[in-house]
């Protein structure tokens, strides 16, 4: 249950709110590929949730409104959100713990790409560690606390030890070089421990407390991720400017609601996001104007996916 707060997820008890809306499908068959978006990079996130009872996401585009689906994976998979083909597009990505074999269906292709990478008990953890702008297929592996990736374009490997049974891993670039970093924070002590992917250099930071939710992502807007906790107990967000050291604490959420690392306004600073299971509503809250936006999207049951563009 933790590597799911790791990576902003919540299962809660499958509804259908959304049977009222219409949907135009399309298939995760290779052969008959469905070109649904243009190939634009894109600035800001989407709302998007998938839904394990039938494997399909949906996705509301955050700026006008129009609506995706796509069927692509089946219950007991992870949804991992992220740009795997460097199109500056999110993919639709599942990991399945089950076989360890990660799913890619090119979002505006439809080509599909699968690679075994991983084993039951690992955690995906979605992002590009070599610096390549494709992310790479990642495990975090709680029993040694090991570091699997694999790159997605040359299918290099690399590992790292970074982490210990307990921690929970976080996808974020603490250096500002565009490749993430090895990090994972620790529970019981709330310390933060950053890896520089690149340069192999250490650098921790005590931020946070038992039962807190790590939350990667630039909140501050200088291109390197910030420090930043979710607090279930009072809904506050207490944010640690990674450059500075200045401090913003901003109360954006209630016990229940699952706190989503990304950037809805495109103005390349993450904003405070909570989806909420009750009412599968989305709260954003514009980190820089305090600008707030709500739409509902998803239901009770529905995994809401961040990093999706």
């Amino acid at each position: 249950m933790r590597f799911r707060k790791s990576l902003s997820i919540v299962i809660a008890t499958l509804a259908s709110t959304l049977s009222g809306l219409s949907f135009s499908s399309h298939s995760a068959n290779a052969d008959s590929p469905s070109i649904v978006e243009a190939g634009t990079r894109a600035v800001q996130n989407d709302y998007v949730v998938w839904r394990p009872g039938n494997g399909v996401w949906y996705v509301s585009n955050s700026a006008t409104g129009s609506v995706t689906t796509r069927q692509w994976g089946i219950s007991g998979d992870i949804p991992v959100g992220g740009d795997y083909t460097g199109d500056g597009r999110s993919d639709f990505v599942v990991w399945r713990p089950s076989n360890g074999v990660w799913y890619v269906n090119d979002r505006i292709t439809g080509a599909v790409v699968t690679r075994q990478w991983g084993t039951a008990g690992d955690v995906p953890v979605g992002g590009d560690y070599t610096g390549d702008s494709a992310f790479d297929f990642v495990v975090w592996r709680p029993s040694n606390g090991f570091w699997y990736v694999n790159n997605r374009i040359s299918g290099g490997v690399t590992t790292q030890q970074w982490g210990t049974a307990g921690d929970v891993p976080v996808s974020a670039d603490f250096t500002g070089d565009g490749r993430k970093d090895f990090v994972v924070w620790r529970p019981s002590n709330g310390v933060w421990y950053v890896n520089d992917s690149a340069t192999g250099a250490v650098t921790t930071r005590q931020w946070g407390t038992a039962g807190d939710v790590p939350v990667g992502g630039d909140v501050t807007g200088d291109a390197r991720a910030d420090y930043t906790i979710w607090r279930p107990s009072n809904g506050v967000w207490y944010v640690v400017d990674t450059a500075t050291g200045a401090v913003r604490n901003q109360q954006w959420g209630t016990a229940g609601d699952v706190p989503v690392s990304a950037d809805f306004t495109g103005d390349g600073r993450n904003d405070f996001v909570v989806w909420r299971p009750g009412n599968g509503v989305w709260y954003v809250m514009d980190s820089a104007t305090g600008a707030v936006t709500t739409r509902q999207w998803g239901t009770a049951g529905d995994v809401p996916v961040a990093s999706f563009r």
